[in-house]
């Protein structure tokens, strides 16, 4: 079992989930286990204090509490080292917690950090920075864009509703895409690792943490109608099924990408507004290994040995 820990949070943000964090760290002490506390006041010293303590060797894990950027700040600091990362899930945005399956009960949180299983996770480079879960281009970028991260602790996902509108009413604008050199016109793009957009809905079966597997979903639309289709298709998971999928979206997987060289288009990474294009990807970024629930690993067993079955 994992008995010390580093605990690195965002120094400058708030707490959404209080009670969670405060009943981990209680049932980790209660379990004799020793953790002491990383405070960062931004995410490239977040990373500069992973990297510090990996090279020490202080710990036998290290813990990012707080939502997806966060944990993203965490990781870039432990890629490519032995050092794993577990999450508590207490930030405005969940997606990785949703993803791999982790709930937000504090003693099943606290079970996966001390002996639950470590997963090597690749991530991805975007102009060289790492990212692990998703990037989108487009139309969910000049959504995050509108949103008020007041209004986002207030109302959870129910604040995307307006910027949702809004954006929808102002019209798809297009930019260029090129993927492994196949190239696209589009109004919204997403690069993910993670099988599931928002955490939510289905996008990308092929897709999912420790799998290695980066899938690009490309929408051409270039009208509101069509806009409005493909969000409907994402809502009901039509997008991630060959027969269900609306023409002009188009689900590959993807090695490199290039974003916005030719026409400028807003940027975000894992809901975090990331400035705009141009923007390369590349799929083979260093690993992280990731502090997951023992199911989510025989999920990814049983999801590929579905995919071998149905490839042959």
């Amino acid at each position: 079992m994992r008995r010390r820990f580093a605990l690195v949070f965002n120094a400058t943000a708030g707490v959404a989930l209080p009670r969670l964090l405060d009943g981990v760290l209680g049932a980790l002490r209660a379990r004799n286990a020793d953790v002491f506390q990383v405070p960062a006041r931004s995410a490239e010293e977040a990373a500069d204090r992973v990297r510090e303590l990996a090279q020490r060797h202080v710990c036998d894990a290290v813990i990012a509490a707080g939502g997806d950027g966060t944990f993203r700040a965490v990781a870039t600091g432990a890629a490519g080292t032995q050092l794993p990362v577990g999450v508590i899930p207490i930030g405005t945005g969940n997606v990785l917690a949703n993803e791999i399956g982790l709930r937000r009960r504090a003693g099943e949180v606290a079970d996966v950090l001390l002996s639950d299983t470590a997963v090597d996770v690749r991530g991805g480079l975007v102009n060289g920075a790492p990212f692990f879960l998703m990037l989108g281009a487009g139309f969910d970028a000049r959504v995050v864009a509108k949103l008020s991260y007041r209004t986002k602790r207030a109302f959870g996902r129910g604040a995307y509703v307006y910027p949702v509108l809004k954006t929808l009413a102002e019209g798809p604008r297009r930019f260029d895409v090129e993927l492994d050199g196949r190239r696209f016109e589009a109004s919204w793009t997403i690069l993910s690792f993670a099988s599931r957009y928002a955490s939510v809905f289905e996008l990308a079966p092929d897709a999912g943490l420790g799998r290695d597997r980066l899938m690009a979903v490309v929408m051409e639309a270039g009208t509101r109608l069509e806009t409005a289709a493909n969000l409907i298709s994402l809502a009901f998971g039509w997008i991630a099924r060959p027969e269900t999928r609306p023409k002009g979206v188009h689900v590959l997987p993807v090695n490199t990408a290039r974003i916005g060289y030719l026409t400028t288009t807003p940027v975000e990474i894992d809901g975090d507004e990331a400035g705009g294009s141009p923007v390369e990807v590349n799929a083979a970024g260093k690993p992280v290994r990731l502090l997951v629930p023992n199911r989510y690993v025989a999920d990814l067993t049983k999801r590929h040995a579905n995919r071998l079955a149905y490839e042959s």
